[in-house]
């Protein structure tokens, strides 16, 4: 199906640069770039919503990689005993 929309929207494009010239090359410029900002303002939402959401939920992104020695040995011995 993604394929059916990708050559719809080449086909699209062909026509306008072809009937509007070099001016619809630059609508087309003008349209990938509104999508793509609209596209990252979406995603930057979204971002936020997670991060309110995980706040709201009480998740917190460990970071175990910049654990010290100690903490990686007590960790160890904590799965040890169980």
């Amino acid at each position: 199906m993604t394929a059916i929309w990708t050559i719809g929207a080449i086909i699209v494009a062909l026509l306008v640069s072809i009937f509007l010239g070099p001016v619809g090359l630059l609508v087309l410029v003008s349209v990938i770039f509104g999508l793509v900002l609209s596209m990252y303002i979406r995603n930057q939402e979204m971002h936020h919503d997670m991060e309110r959401i995980k706040e709201k939920l009480g998740i917190e992104d460990k970071e175990d990689f910049n654990m010290s020695d100690e903490e990686i040995e007590n960790e160890l011995l904590k799965d040890m005993e169980q």
